[in-house]
């Protein structure tokens, strides 16, 4: 029995087979990993230049914003995306308003100073408040008095090639950036109410 026992033991024949066997399920598992994650970085990237080029084409408007220069914005996400969709665009015109600070120029309230004056959305958004903007003022710049910026938000939706479960989290396409007007002072909605 020994003997049986020992020859077996040394018996070389198969290893590579055996090892394949145990090892290619995790190699495939790895390598599937590796493509959804640079699929996802890639993603993100475009996303974020999207957002960007988004707010840049909005900086340097001199005319008031309306409706359909903002279903272009949506349709410039679309393209520059690549995405199966749905798009949502939020974009609002932050200004700061330094009465709202004491003399020490410490915030009088949590995100005192910071204003929307008007926000106007697409897809899955809701219109941004003050209230909102309140908890966003650690993302916004530091700000002169009546100075502002334009915040745009986008978010896609993204199907990894393979199910990777953290890469199907709801805000993890969620984008923004803020750009100051560039030729104007602030930009202008076309409708007055701004809502």
């Amino acid at each position: 029995m020994l003997t049986r026992l020992r020859g077996f033991a040394e018996d070389t024949r198969g290893n590579v087979t055996l090892e394949t066997v145990i090892w290619l399920p995790l190699l495939l598992t790895v390598l599937a990993s590796m493509v959804s994650l640079h699929d996802a970085f890639r993603y993100k990237s475009l996303n974020t230049k999207a957002a960007y080029t988004i707010s840049d084409a909005l900086s340097r408007e001199t005319e008031p914003v309306d409706d359909a220069y903002l279903d272009g914005m949506v349709d410039v996400l679309e393209f520059l995306t690549i995405s199966a969709g749905p798009y949502s665009v939020r974009v609002t015109l932050v200004s700061f308003d330094a009465d709202t600070l004491n003399y020490d120029g410490s915030v009088r309230s949590a995100g005192a100073g910071y204003q929307v004056d008007w926000s106007q959305v697409r897809g899955d958004f809701i219109a941004l408040t003050d209230a909102e903007l309140a908890e966003m003022t650690a993302n916004l710049p530091e700000m002169l008095d009546n100075e502002r910026v334009i915040l745009v938000e986008t978010r896609t939706e993204y199907i990894p090639p393979f199910e990777i479960p953290i890469l199907n989290e709801a805000d993890l396409f969620y984008t923004y950036g803020f750009t100051r007007p560039r030729f104007a002072p602030k930009i202008v909605w076309a409708d007055s109410t701004g809502t």
